[in-house]
């Protein structure tokens, strides 16, 4: 197999924002908030935002080349390790989620940031987890093993900390986050065609997964 796992240093940062995006070309959601696409300066924030947390030694940035074709980026992944919250650290980070995409249609947007925010807090509460904040495929290598191999390495990390694993999945990571063990602990489902007459039910899933031994030892 001519893919490979390497840790992502910043100069990677831009290449891993330009693929999220182009894997995501072809979701309906996208497409109601951000009808004209992503701005420039959406993409720098994204970029510079990447860029500092992969200094945070609690974050783990990782990327797939394809050692075949110049080792370009074939997919990317960001596991972090979150920090306790707090009532005020929630009440923050709601504050903050709702003024992140200064570019988008917040009417619609608005909503589904409140309800993530909202669920979020409820499965995750003061608890540490180790949480897949991101994960993209460049759509040429989707379905030939690079999202398998970015999760692998999560739930092996996972299993090694002994902390319990977060995700929260969209229709088109969903059966691949089943396949590494997470199992569904609450979801919302939108109606996409209030916007965008013909699209179907757009879902948003949080998923859990213990590591082997929590339970007993948490007991």
């Amino acid at each position: 197999m001519p893919f490979e796992l390497r840790p992502m240093a910043k100069e990677d940062v831009p290449e891993a924002a330009t693929l999220r995006v182009a894997s995501y070309e072809s979701n309906a959601f996208t497409a109601i908030i951000l009808p004209t696409g992503m701005s420039q300066a959406h993409m720098d924030r994204m970029v510079k935002s990447r860029q500092k947390a992969i200094d945070d030694p609690d974050n783990y940035a990782l990327k797939i080349v394809d050692t075949d074709n110049n080792d370009k980026m074939a997919g990317c992944a960001v596991w972090e390790y979150t920090k306790a919250m707090s009532d005020e650290d929630w009440a923050r980070a709601r504050k903050e989620a709702l003024n992140a995409y200064p570019d988008a249609n917040m009417d619609i947007l608005g909503e589904f940031l409140v309800k993530d925010q909202d669920l979020r807090r409820k499965v995750m509460g003061h608890t540490r987890w180790w949480e897949l904040v991101a994960l993209a495929t460049l759509p040429i290598y989707q379905r030939r093993g690079v999202g398998s191999m970015l999760m692998e390495w999560g739930t092996d990390k996972l299993e090694e900390m002994k902390v319990p694993g977060f995700i929260v999945a969209t229709d088109q990571g969903y059966g691949l986050y089943l396949k590494h063990g997470f199992k569904e602990v609450e979801r919302w489902d939108t109606d996409l065609s209030r916007w965008l007459p013909g699209k179907g039910m757009y879902k948003n899933v949080f998923l859990t997964r213990m590591p082997s031994g929590y339970a007993a030892s948490s007991s």
